[in-house]
Order: structure tokens, then sequence, then C-alpha cells
């Protein structure tokens, strides 16, 4: 299985490159959803990283899809000049047990 990133950016692309993860490069948003569905339609791409700024832009549709898909991951990543969300897991166990972690 191979994995595969969706971005708007081509310094996430180029940095991933170098670690073997291929990219798609996204223009318009037009063609963002067009892809995904090509991605998630072949059977070897088991991981589709997608950045933040363009699957927060698609999240309803994104968030659809990864409901209806049981063989590839769909996962947001931040992007090269992007901030990496806190995850929600962290957020509920530091309001449970109130240490930071």
């Amino acid at each position: 299985m191979r994995s595969i990133i969706v971005t708007d950016n081509d310094e996430t692309i180029v940095g991933l490159r170098l670690a073997g993860v291929e990219g798609r490069l996204i223009k318009n948003d037009k063609d963002f959803l067009n892809v995904i569905d090509e991605l998630i339609a072949d059977e070897n791409i088991g991981i589709v990283m997608i950045t933040q700024g363009i699957f927060t832009k698609n999240q309803d549709e994104l968030l659809l899809r990864k409901l209806k898909e049981k063989e590839t991951l769909i996962i947001e990543i931040p992007g090269f000049n992007e901030k990496a969300k806190e995850s929600l897991i962290s957020e509920h166990i530091q309001s449970s047990i109130g240490l930071k972690l």
C-alpha cells in the first residue's frame, strides 16, 4: 500500500517526496474532490494525507468520505507553513485529568 499527499503547496510535496511519499498538487477547489475520489478508488493507495488548508475548506465532504471509506485512511496533516492543530484526544485527556501532555 502506498501513501500520497494532497496539497495546494509545492513545498509540502517536495518535502514529503524526499521521504518517498508521492504528491498531488491542487490548483483549484473544483478538482480537489475529483482527485480524492480517484485516490480512494485506487486499490494501491492506503493512506491519503491532506493538508489542513484544503481539508478545512472541504471538511464536510471529506468527513462524509471518511465515514464511508473502509480501506483507505484519510488524514489531515499540517502543511509547510501551517501550525499543527491540537489533538482532540489530547484536549480531552487534559481537561479530564487536569494535566498538560
